[in-house]
């Protein structure tokens, strides 16, 4: 034999020996119970585990080295690449036949592995990759573990259904998981959770959930909310030691709450006495402001449940002699935010905590820091003073008025101007003095430019205001219509008129009237003609014409008709604008509204007062009966009488039962009786204002003696 076949003879040799040794070590375990696949595997070496698979497919042996399982622990290749967190390797393995329903010793597949492993992108890959592929139920395993008994496997069960649920963090949106976790008995395995379980962690989790769920799949809550026992066992975590818990607790229930459909049942269930108890007894603020989010939406659903919580066993002395000496912010604002909720629109109720000392604590968080705390602050005293002179009383009397004119003088911000404005009208109640005071100590511009905030929660007060401030007599110094039209506030008036607040376009007709005509018929030519210049006409004739509430209508045109006063080219663009029509004014006196027949009767005085051509025009289609005004001037409202006794003189030409002497004098009977009887400084005001329109009139000074005559005889 020659050398060379001697070499080659024992490189063969060498061969065979190399591929025995390799077929011996793919099946020998290394002390990690590790075959070389699950050492390629456990390590990333994709180019290793591929030579190893194909050489396994040469042998006919792909299935089982796919298969093949590690010593103790039962992981195939997959379910190892799993457990070690290797996407890439379980990415590589998944393009082969794998057993994807492989389980561990532990009876563990491959998403309870992935889950158990507590790596959420390995989790996530696998879910979406089932989820496209459609070959494999990745829900049911996490809901097993998340009520299994052991509690390591729950508290990990819970976090990843936690997390599976949670909106996306970079994009907000809705996790796409919801539908498919709920069909698989999320449900039935909270409600077990909350009755069942004592595992602290699962618990946090399961809140978390809820939490997750408000928004995106309210059912959740609505099944749960529905279940009695389900909602009493959530009612006794008030009492865990755990503050995480509790924290969570009140958080979804303040959130749940703010819709009364779940609201309500949480307070037939027994709300109140865990939750008051709680705020009774746990102090910490981060803990305690969710509870009082709580209250606050549901003492908002009916009265009795304002009552009842006020009422409360010790609760008062508490709410305000440490809550609203708290310090914290959150809890500030949410005491603050529950007292609002909890006097409004109860007089009983605000009466019982203004005589508790709340007013004075409130007022003092005007001078907080916080525009946020501020801000509610001036909303609790609004609503803590509607319609209720008692606390306007104690609240003026602890200088509620000086601390928000002082905030109002000072801020920028618009919220809060809006706020103070609101509450500072709604303090000054029916007090025609206070309202006065407050108007002018704001002042015209800075009403006026109250107009251009982007808000329309302060318009109504913000009008109101400037009407009691038109109000005032002009004099040699100031003359407040004239010096609205100078701030230019006339124009944003008139864009009121096409607000859908009925209430609101009311006030802004009232204001114009006054800026076009004063107390006792003084015209302002400017102002009427700012209004004509600035398209007034056109709304006014539409809303008189063709809104369907009749106050708006005859308020509409009275404003027509203190436009058209002494103005012979603004009656001339009245007459002349596209349907208008006296015939509307005759409609209104037939309204079934008294009032509305008073007032549209009052427009007709107004049109025809000092307007001879007009007078005469109409006397020769239209008489009233003196019946028509005789009810009117026999009501027991001095008001009434007054603006009844005023038309029946303007009108006196239009009555023809008696002469224009007698009514006149009838007329001017009323109001001499009226001024010298009445015990009403409001009636003597509006007698004086009526007699002092009646002094400008041109056709009644030649009937003036003959009217005192009567008058003198008759009275």
């Amino acid at each position: 034999m020659t050398s060379a076949h001697s070499a080659r003879g024992s490189a063969s040799s060498r061969g065979a020996e190399s591929i025995d040794d390799g077929l011996r070590s793919s099946t020998t375990y290394d002390d990690n119970g590790f075959l070389p696949i699950h050492r390629a595997v456990f390590s990333g070496y994709e180019m290793t585990l591929k030579n190893i698979l194909d050489d396994a497919q040469k042998r006919n042996e792909l299935n089982q080295q796919l298969e093949i399982k590690t010593e103790r622990t039962d992981l195939t290749p997959l379910l190892l690449a799993v457990t070690a967190g290797r996407i890439q390797m379980i990415s590589f393995l998944l393009k082969y036949s794998v057993n994807i329903n492989a389980v561990d010793a532990n009876g563990n597949g491959i998403i309870a592995i992935a889950a158990l492993s507590q790596n959420e992108r390995v989790l996530r890959y696998l879910i979406e990759y089932f989820l496209t592929e459609n070959s494999y139920n990745v829900w049911k395993p996490l809901v097993k573990l998340y009520t299994s008994l052991s509690e390591d496997e729950s508290s990990i069960g819970g976090r990843a259904l936690e997390s599976l649920t949670r909106s996306k963090a970079d994009t907000n949106d809705a996790s796409p998981y919801w539908e498919f976790i709920i069909n698989n008995g999320l449900i039935p395995a909270i409600v077990d959770t909350l009755t069942e379980s004592k595992n602290e962690d699962t618990l946090i989790s399961t809140y978390m959930i809820l939490l997750n769920a408000i928004d995106e799949q309210p059912r959740v809550l609505h099944e749960l909310i529905q279940n009695r026992k389900a909602f009493s066992a959530m009612l006794k975590h008030t009492h865990s030691r755990n503050t995480q818990i509790v924290t969570l607790l009140g958080r979804l229930l303040a959130l749940l709450s703010k819709t009364r459909t779940f609201g309500q049942p949480m307070v037939d269930y027994g709300l109140f006495e865990p939750v008051m108890s709680l705020i009774d007894k746990e102090r910490t603020p981060e803990i305690i402001a969710s509870y009082f989010d709580c209250m606050a939406n549901v003492v908002s659903y009916a009265p009795v449940y304002q009552v009842q919580i006020a009422n409360y066993p010790l609760f008062l002395p508490v709410l305000i002699n440490h809550y609203l000496e708290e310090y914290d912010l959150d809890l500030s604002l949410a005491v603050m935010g529950f007292i609002r909720q909890l006097v409004h629109e109860n007089e009983e109720v605000q009466n019982l905590l203004a005589q508790n000392g709340a007013c004075e604590h409130i007022i003092g968080a005007l001078t907080a820091s916080s525009k946020e705390l501020q801000q509610i602050a001036i909303e609790t005293i609004r609503a803590f003073t509607e319609n209720n002179p008692q606390t306007q009383y104690i609240m003026i009397r602890e200088n509620a008025f000086e601390q928000l004119l002082g905030l109002l003088e000072k801020t920028s911000v618009a919220s809060l101007q809006i706020a103070i404005v609101r509450t500072l009208w709604t303090l000054c109640g029916t007090n025609s003095s206070r309202k006065r005071d407050v108007a002018t100590r704001i002042g015209v511009k800075r009403l006026i430019s109250y107009y251009g905030l982007k808000s329309g929660e302060h318009l109504l007060a913000l009008t109101d205001i400037l009407t009691e401030l038109t109000k005032r007599s002009a004099s040699v110094k100031i003359n407040i219509s004239d010096e609205i039209n100078r701030a230019v506030g006339i124009p944003p008036i008139i864009r009121l008129l096409t607000s859908n607040n009925e209430l609101l376009v009311l006030s802004a007709l009232r204001e114009l009237q006054l800026l076009a005509c004063a107390p006792g018929f003084i015209p302002n030519l400017l102002n009427q003609e700012t209004i004509v210049k600035f398209g007034g006409i056109r709304f006014l004739v539409a809303l008189m014409m063709h809104v369907k509430s009749e106050e708006i209508q005859v308020e509409a045109a009275q404003t027509l008709a203190c436009i058209a006063l002494a103005n012979s080219q603004c009656l001339t663009q009245i007459e002349t604008t596209l349907d208008f029509s006296y015939t509307r004014l005759f409609t209104l006196m037939e309204s079934s509204d008294p009032i509305v027949q008073l007032k549209a009767s009052n427009v007709l005085a107004t049109f025809i007062y000092n307007n001879r051509r007009l007078e005469e025009f109409l006397v020769q289609q239209y008489q009233f009966p003196f019946v028509y005004f005789q009810r009117f001037l026999e009501h027991n409202n001095t008001h009434v009488r007054c603006v009844a006794a005023f038309q029946v003189v303007v009108l006196a030409n239009l009555i023809p039962e008696q002469s224009q002497a007698i009514n006149t004098a009838i007329g001017c009977g009323v109001l001499m009786d009226v001024l010298r009887m009445s015990k009403s400084d409001d009636g003597k005001s509006d007698a004086a204002e009526c007699l002092c329109r009646l002094s400008h009139m041109k056709s009644t000074l030649f009937l003036t003696f003959e009217c005192l005559i009567i008058v003198t005889k008759v009275y």
